[in-house]
């Protein structure tokens, strides 16, 4: 009886603002891909145009290509830290709405920062092609770079709609955070991956632009 006034009691709605502020700090990245990969492909097209391009200027092409992906990382971990800060408060708080499952955080997470390896992956395909010369060079893995980079294009736009009208859509009842917890641990994790993945690419950028810019 008690289990189940219990559950009659427990709100049924899930917080927006428990969606909305994670969700933006997980579609920046996405944005943030996107973008990088649309000047990746300008790179790899003055490539084409300008076969005798040399190592200095595609390194620094790509180190400037990223540049969007690093401002946008740094906004997510700016943005995931106040998610951290509302999820502390619902904690320790009595609510009206309910808050998101960390399946929830989980699948956001997954879909925002799925564009960003993408790229990843076209650059370090660039990369290879560059440092470690295969016959053929660059024109022999043009087209997976520019596959991947549209990859991470195309999966960037989707995931930021996808991502903004899960915050304010109704949720199924599956996503409702069944232990208060758990949303907040989930959280954590998430921070801590966006964290890793700037540092990552921080020094990507850093060694292309230090290391090859006189050349």
């Amino acid at each position: 009886m008690i289990a189940e006034e219990q559950l009659q009691l427990a709100p049924t709605r899930i917080s927006i603002l428990a969606r909305v502020v994670p969700a933006f700090s997980y579609l920046l990245p996405a944005l943030g891909a996107a973008v990088s990969a649309v000047l990746l492909l300008s790179v790899l097209n003055a490539m084409r145009s300008a076969e005798a391009a040399g190592i200095g200027a595609v390194a620094a092409g790509i180190s400037q290509a990223n540049l969007a992906i690093l401002v946008t990382l740094y906004l997510a971990i700016f943005v995931g830290g106040a998610g951290i800060v509302i999820g502390l408060v619902r904690l320790f708080t009595t609510t009206t709405t309910a808050s998101p499952s960390a399946l929830y955080y989980l699948v956001a997470g997954v879909i925002g920062l799925a564009p960003m390896f993408a790229l990843w992956h076209a650059q370090s395909l660039l990369l290879d092609a560059i440092f470690s010369p295969a016959p053929g060079g660059v024109s022999a893995v043009a087209g997976q770079i520019t596959l991947f980079s549209y990859i991470a294009m195309i999966v960037g736009a989707i995931s930021v709609i996808v991502l903004i009208a899960s915050s304010f859509i109704s949720l199924p009842t599956i996503l409702r955070a069944k232990r208060k917890w758990a949303p907040l641990i989930m959280l954590l994790v998430m921070e801590s991956v966006i964290i890793a993945m700037t540092v990552i690419y921080h020094l990507r950028t850093t060694w292309l632009y230090s290391g090859f810019r006189d050349y």
